[in-house]
């Protein structure tokens, strides 16, 4: 899916928040059969991938 909305999450390489559109959004269930959504990030200073937990309430256009 291709996403256009910024959201606000925590660079796990500089340990700082960054503001930024996720490349890929996977929609995947856990053991329990509750949907969780997963965004692939890009870190804007390593330039190395990174996932991230959204919100159900992010919406992917």
């Amino acid at each position: 899916m291709v996403c256009k909305n910024p959201v606000k999450v925590k660079d796990p390489y500089t340990h700082t928040e960054i503001v930024t559109v996720p490349e890929k959004v996977f929609v995947i269930r856990n053991h329990r059969g509750k949907e969780i959504k997963i965004g692939l990030f890009k870190s804007p200073k390593t330039m190395l991938y990174f996932r991230a937990l959204l919100s159900n309430a992010y919406i992917c256009e």
